[in-house]
């Protein structure tokens, strides 16, 4: 109660705040109060009071002033249905809230698609003809038909300096010399245009890459 005359007292900046804190207790103030009238004005321009007090009558300031805090007047939340308990709250949050739906990146979806499938195109190859293990250092011999030259099948023998592993797109580098003069070729290793694949000889290399055998002329002696 105090607290609120103190409020009252700060917003009018008058004698009737005065008077009520002077009385000790706002009940007190109000018995006083009941049958007298005033015109005076509670605070010049304010907008939160009336200009004049108007007399209550005893029952009501008692009742109105009391200390059962059952009966308020003043409730700035709303006050809760009693028929509705946690159980029903969850069963309702549960029918309202759709079932969460969970994709997938398409990205990612795309990029398994694509693998399965190349998996199945190596496997195809395979089946059709031999494919050996082509390594860097594998001296080879190729009989590849050129759609270039009316589809004649021209002999390669070369030493494998390099190899690309990709799937169905894995290639090899042929490093092979004609007229003494060095030339490289790439080759797919799934590739339809290759008809036949032996490997003659294997050196034995520390390197994934060869490339230092450009420099050397005498690399492809048996």
């Amino acid at each position: 109660m105090q607290s609120l005359a103190r409020a009252l007292f700060r917003a009018t900046n008058g004698d009737c705040g005065r008077r009520i804190l002077q009385s000790g207790s706002l009940s007190t103030f109000c018995r006083r109060e009941a049958h007298t009238t005033t015109s005076s004005p509670l605070q010049k321009g304010s907008d939160i009071f009336e200009r004049r007090v108007v007399a209550f009558p005893q029952t009501v300031a008692c009742s109105f002033f009391g200390n059962n805090q059952s009966n308020r007047c003043i409730s700035t939340a709303a006050q809760p249905d009693a028929d509705l308990d946690d159980e029903n709250v969850a069963s309702a949050l549960e029918v309202d809230t759709p079932p969460r739906i969970k994709f997938k990146r398409l990205d990612k979806t795309a990029k398994q698609i694509m693998t399965i499938l190349d998996k199945e195109a190596v496997e195809k190859v395979r089946s059709e003809r031999v494919v050996p293990d082509i390594q860097p250092g594998c001296i080879v011999e190729l009989k590849v038909e050129v759609p270039e030259n009316k589809r004649r099948v021209s002999t390669l023998k070369g030493i494998v300096i390099a190899r690309r592993n990709a799937g169905l797109n894995t290639t090899f580098r042929l490093r092979r010399l004609v007229a003494g003069v060095g030339v490289e070729s790439v080759f797919p290793l799934y590739s339809p245009n290759i008809k036949e694949m032996k490997i003659l000889d294997r050196k034995k290399v520390r390197r994934a890459k060869l490339y230092y055998l450009r420099d050397r002329m005498n690399a492809l002696k048996k």
